[in-house]
């Protein structure tokens, strides 16, 4: 007999014993021995019934898949979404596409009848209208008592900015940052005399640093800095380079695309630093600093690189303001028929535990815990690092969110991003070479009307 039965066995005799009690007592009390005969009665019945319910619910683990439409491996599914999640709900399988979300892709699954559940959005939320797969996910996070502090400062407001019906509405779940830093050679730093960067160093003073430490020593050139990732510069000045209603290009409106290129105009200046199709390298040991990820980084370069990290440089005007980023984030269609375990799984994946358990291998944080998101790689490292310095820096305000683009982005299409390299080879002028962008970027807006 399981527990249940036993239970419901036991309420009964108790009951069944108190009404016999009840009706032995004789003389004048009939109707209150009925009457309490009728509330055990009831009282069984509801008791019997609310046990139903809890063992139906407990009960109810009939398996649920889920498409997962990202361009991950098997193993990144695994390490990323799986482990843990696989023990939390046994019963939920996740299914990955191994495709992007973009319209090509969805096109050919819808041919084949299959429809994500959920989507990493690495081309924003546009294409989920364009399916009729947008899901708001505020009422629905609210209904579950979602603390949305949970998160840090910025992440939330820079994925609200890109709803395309610009109704600031969340349209889905972060699940790993995007964290940039300034990583230096302390080698090559000795070797020049030169003194490390620091913590909330200012772009000026980096551009001046960098000019100590490039040159020629024993025969090897030095690169004082490289230009890798340094449109992530241009989202500190939160700027948009269309006009949201129109589609025009800003570039050679708003002032902050001459300052993010005079900025690579003045590093590419630096007498030795950049050439024509030079091709930077940290890792090889004959660049003195580098911006990048550090999800590709720090895990991952040799241990015998004798380097550090500091926080991203800031422009002087925007002091202790580093980059907005756009965080990986997962969507869950509408047209799903399992929402409510989709929104379990993922807003699982946002706990501190599993927070916790991502970020000490390789993959930062999106929690507002600062105490977490200093566990960075914390298992792989065989070294200390200055992780606390990358997240020493607020989030810049994201910027207007137009819908004919571009991102600057550290995945997928970057047009600003690509234009460093054409100006630094061109011998334009900073203005003269914003016109050819707006130029140039207006027909890519034509064609965008053009196919709506």
């Amino acid at each position: 007999m399981n527990n249940r039965k036993l239970g419901l066995l036991l309420i009964f005799t108790l009951l069944f014993t108190l009404i016999l009690s009840a009706c032995g007592s004789g003389g004048g009390e009939d109707g209150q021995t009925a009457s309490e005969a009728n509330a055990a009665e009831t009282l069984a019945k509801e008791t019997e019934h609310k046990s139903d319910q809890a063992t139906a619910k407990e009960g109810n683990k009939d398996p649920v898949k889920l498409i997962f439409m990202a361009p991950w491996s098997k193993e990144q599914v695994q390490a990323r979404i799986l482990e843990g999640t696989k023990d939390k709900f046994p019963n939920i399988d996740i299914e990955a596409t191994g495709k992007f979300a973009n319209k090509e892709e969805f096109d050919e699954l819808f041919a084949q009848g299959v429809v994500p559940d959920i989507v990493l959005t690495t081309d924003g939320f546009d294409i989920l209208k364009e399916k009729d797969m947008l899901l708001p996910l505020d009422d629905l996070l609210k209904e579950r008592n979602f603390d949305f502090s949970r998160i840090r400062p910025g992440i939330l407001d820079a994925l609200r900015a890109r709803d395309p019906e610009g109704q600031g509405r969340l349209l889905g779940i972060p699940v790993e940052d995007v964290a940039v830093a300034l990583h230096y050679n302390k080698t090559i730093f000795d070797k020049f005399g030169a003194s490390y960067p620091t913590d909330g160093m200012t772009w000026d003073e980096v551009v001046e640093l960098a000019a100590k430490v490039t040159g020629e020593r024993d025969g090897i050139k030095y690169r004082g800095l490289a230009t890798n990732f340094m449109s992530q510069a241009m989202t500190q000045l939160s700027a948009n380079g269309t006009d949201p209603a129109t589609g025009e290009p800003q570039f050679s409106k708003n002032p902050a695309f001459g300052r993010f290129l005079e900025l690579a105009k003045r590093i590419a200046d630096i007498p030795g630093n950049w050439e024509p199709d030079i091709s930077y390298d940290f890792t090889k040991g004959e660049v003195a600093m580098s911006l990048g990820l550090i999800a590709n980084t720090i895990p991952y370069y040799p241990e015998e690189l004798d380097y550090d990290v500091v926080s991203f440089p800031a422009w002087s005007d925007l002091p202790g303001v580093g980059p907005s980023t756009l965080p990986l984030t997962i969507a869950i269609s509408k047209q799903s028929k399992h929402i409510d375990e989709a929104l379990d799984v993922l807003e699982y994946l946002l706990t501190d535990e599993q927070q916790i358990r991502m970020t000490r291998k390789d993959v930062p944080s999106v929690s507002g815990d600062q105490s977490i998101l200093e566990q960075f790689a914390a298992d792989v490292l065989k070294r200390d690092m200055n992780v606390k310095g990358i997240y020493s820096l607020q989030q810049a305000k994201p910027a207007i969110y137009s819908p004919y683009g571009p991102d600057i982005l550290l995945y997928g299409t970057n047009y600003v991003g690509s234009q460093v390299g054409p100006f630094l080879k061109s011998g334009d002028d900073v203005q003269s070479f914003l016109r050819k962008m707006d130029e140039e970027y207006a027909a890519t807006v034509k064609e965008m009307k053009n196919k709506n």
